[in-house]
């Protein structure tokens, strides 16, 4: 979902002569009858005014249509499926997002074909079982070449010989090894022939092919392209949108379904005769789970049979949900009407309306000193906000650049939509942030941030009535932004009922610490003599991470010991200025009724050598953060949320408890339903990105890898550290992660939904706050 990747950056300054820093940035390139066809998949949607953004393709959060999920899933029949020039099957070539120049879709003969401008292509493949003996049948359009060869992991399939401008179905004899479960990877090899002249001739086009075991029926097979399955056709007078399965033939469907998910379905047989379908559920290293079987009868008089399973027995599991035909009369298909995962009927509460909404966003913030999650001693504003409010522990940082997490919030896209990656970047002009609705519907909106990679060096001043930075270099308290923000919320309280938007980006747990020279010399350990200072903490510790090759990057134990008491008196500080927002709030009676959402953009990094990296590897350590939300009326007061989240659905909140429209490009799930319980039916990734890497979890299950080359994957419930890697014993779950990758990888490259990255514009004073920050040196 990138042509061209931006990998992460380092702001580094070239000299220091007469008061002057220059800022160096590199950067590097990276992304029998005629059934109704499928519909082509909606474009991304846009926000008015603006071109045109990517986003995560949108999991469906009260139903999924499968006719629809059909690009994502897995279609088989009598072996499995290879559909050319469909998104199914550009996800399959390697580990990587970006598009190849050596092919392109094309549209043949109301078929997709995939045209080759190169001699070799591969494309991987996944095995849950073992394959004996399989053959290899393609549906090729002759180009240049003279001859098709094909290999599945190094061993030959055969060759047969192609005729230019002729489509014909080719068969190839196979190979006697037997394929184990897992990973494979299918190479088609072209021969023969060279382009000529001026113009760029393709060496052939690939409309399908085969993998499977060797046959009698060749010559009646039928592939089972998303051009020939989805079918609308009446039985007993009711149409279905529906899925149409020849005998030997599969849907396979992966998910984590949430607790109430139900498969509803209506079975029919197209045609004269009968069938018989099975419905099952797939699991890495279980036995199949058959869920309902049915026949059905076709002709004259047919009709629907309807079908409700519950998958909730399977919500703490990723499986694959199969629709299969096991017999079915020549030339007649078991129909799947209408097919959909569901929520069990149940009204959602609405979410009570909002006046104001308060977003406080605190840097480098460790869940660990956040009641409910950490001691509530001393923190009398947190430990309101956890009484009042809902513990989200499922939430999850989408990227470990701060500024990209916050940018998220504020505008509901996700990172590689906004393009702010690194820390050298900014938001893009042309990214609206959720402040211009506010202001659209005649409400006001402010921002005061005391982090300099969200100053207006960084884009974040536009859209706000006001917008103020407190420059760590100035000579003012860390508190000063929710002094400021509390000013600003006294005077707008006073003038009677208004929607107003508020967000507070405090320095939390970051240095520069703001505590005083003499207290700080008191805090454990005695005598020390390390690193880690209150006012010049930030420069030394960037020196400790950018120091010589030579010189460990990292912290000494009596280092730390010193940073985590300085943590507990910053705790204290902050705290305080918290309460002089709540405060405020309460003296205009206007607490009952507000949104407030306390939440930390990154985390510092516990596990690392080095904490507070401006862009930190992709672990758990920086990318779980605390999350407290205080709903109106007190709703889910000290309620603990288990689902996932992550920062797009706080903008997506934000707009709904202002009783506002929502625009399209604004993606997520809002937190009032993950506080009720609902989770996206077929449950939900969380895909978090940083240049070419990624880490995307699914519940317990971790797959984290560079593009373009095999990743890793592991069970976080039995191996917390991800130190073991399962990817090739685990079929299932690798192959749906890393689909869920491709998905968020790829949305930017489609046409015309490419946001360009925009630079920092660093002067004098940004980078002497950078500096001071440790992210400039």
């Amino acid at each position: 979902m990138v042509v061209e990747r931006v990998r992460t950056r380092t702001l580094v300054a070239l000299g220091a002569g007469a008061g002057a820093l220059a800022l160096a940035l590199y950067a590097c390139g990276r992304s029998t009858s005629s059934p109704t066809p499928a519909p082509a998949s909606a474009s991304a949607p846009r926000v008015a005014g603006a071109p045109p953004l990517a986003s995560a393709p949108r999991l469906g959060t009260d139903h999924l249509d499968l006719v629809n999920e059909l690009p994502r899933c897995e279609v088989r029949h009598r072996g499995l499926s290879f559909d050319f020039g469909t998104p199914q099957l550009r996800s399959r070539r390697g580990w990587s997002s970006s598009p190849s120049d050596a092919s392109a879709d094309v549209e043949r003969e109301g078929a997709t074909f995939e045209r080759l401008f190169a001699r070799r292509a591969s494309y991987d493949f996944w095995l849950d079982e073992p394959e004996e003996k399989v053959t290899l049948s393609v549906r090729v359009h002759g180009g240049v070449a003279q001859r098709l060869g094909a290999e599945v992991d190094g061993q030959g399939l055969g060759s047969a010989k192609l005729t230019t401008g002729e489509t014909r179905v080719v068969d190839l004899p196979g190979s006697s090894t037997t394929l184990a479960r897992g990973r494979h990877t299918l190479t088609v090899r072209l021969s023969g022939g060279r382009a000529t002249g001026g113009n760029r001739e393709p060496y052939a086009e690939l409309d399908w092919a085969r993998l499977g075991p060797g046959d009698e029926l060749s010559a009646t097979y039928s592939a089972p392209t998303l051009k020939d399955i989805v079918v609308d056709e009446p039985l007993d007078g009711q149409p279905r949108r529906s899925i149409a399965l020849r005998a030997a033939s599969s849907v396979r469907c992966t998910l984590r379904p949430a607790a109430d998910a139900r498969l509803r379905v209506a079975l029919g047989y197209w045609g004269d005769g009968r069938g018989a379908a099975e419905l099952r559920v797939l699991r890495d290293g279980e036995a199949p789970v058959t869920l309902a079987e049915r026949r059905v009868t076709g002709g004259p008089g047919a009709t629907w049979t309807p079908i409700d399973v519950a998958l909730g027995s399977y919500a703490s599991e990723l499986i694959v949900l199969e629709l299969g035909v096991t017999d079915a009369s020549q030339g007649g298909r078991v129909l799947f009407g209408d097919p959909v995962i569901e929520h069990a009927r149940r009204e959602l509460p609405a979410l009570p309306r909002a006046s104001t909404v308060v977003l406080v966003i605190a840097a480098s913030m460790e869940r660990r000193l956040v009641p409910p999650w950490g001691p509530i001693e001393g923190l009398g504003a947190l430990g309101e906000l956890a009484r009042g409010g809902a513990a989200f522990s499922g939430y999850r940082a989408p990227i470990t650049v701060p500024a990209g997490a916050v940018a998220s919030m504020l505008t509901g896209l996700d990172p590689r939509a906004h393009t702010l990656e690194d820390p050298a970047a900014r938001l893009p002009a042309n990214v609206r942030t959720i402040a211009e609705t506010v202001k659209e519907a005649s409400g006001r909106a402010a921002m005061f941030t005391g982090v300099p990679t969200t100053s207006t060096a960084f884009g974040f001043e536009s859209g706000w009535d006001r917008f103020e930075f407190v420059s760590p270099v100035q000579d003012l308290p860390a508190t000063e932004p929710y002094l400021r923000a509390a000013r600003w919320l006294d005077q707008e309280l006073a003038q009677g009922p208004a929607r107003r938007f508020v967000v507070i980006h405090e320095r939390g747990l970051h240095p520069p610490w703001d505590l005083d020279g003499d207290a700080v010399a008191k805090l454990p350990p005695e005598e020390y003599e390390g690193v880690v200072d209150a006012r010049r903490g930030g420069i030394l510790l960037a020196g400790v991470r950018g120091g010589s090759d030579r010189k460990p990057h990292r912290l000494e134990p009596a280092d730390w010991t010193r940073l985590r008491a300085i943590e507990t008196a910053v705790m204290l500080r902050q705290n305080a200025g918290l309460a002089k927002v709540l405060d405020t709030l309460e003296r205009h009676d206007a607490w009952d009724d507000a949104l407030v959402v306390f939440v930390g953009d990154v985390a510092s990094g516990e596990l690392s050598g080095v904490p507070f990296e401006p862009a930190g590897p992709l672990t758990e350590d920086r990318l779980v953060v605390p999350l407290l939300v205080k709903f109106p009326q007190g709703k889910f007061a000290g309620v603990e949320a288990k689902g996932p989240a992550t920062a797009v659905d706080i903008a997506r909140t934000v707009l709904r408890a202002l009783d506002l429209r929502v625009p399209d490009s604004v993606g997520g799930v809002d937190l009032w339903s993950t506080a009720n319980g609902i989770s996206p039916v077929i449950g939900r990734p969380l895909v978090a990105t940083l240049g070419d890497t990624y880490a995307t979890l699914i519940g317990t299950w971790m797959l984290r890898g560079r593009l373009g080359r095999a990743p890793r994957l592991c069970a976080l419930d039995v191996d917390p550290s991800c130190v073991s890697d399962v990817l090739g014993e685990n079929p299932i779950a690798a192959q749906a992660l890393w689909r869920w990758t491709y998905d968020v990888e790829s949305a930017e490259l489609l046409p015309g939904h490419k946001v360009m990255r925009e630079p920092a514009d660093i002067d004098l004073d940004t980078a002497a706050a950078l500096t001071v920050w440790g992210d400039l040196r």
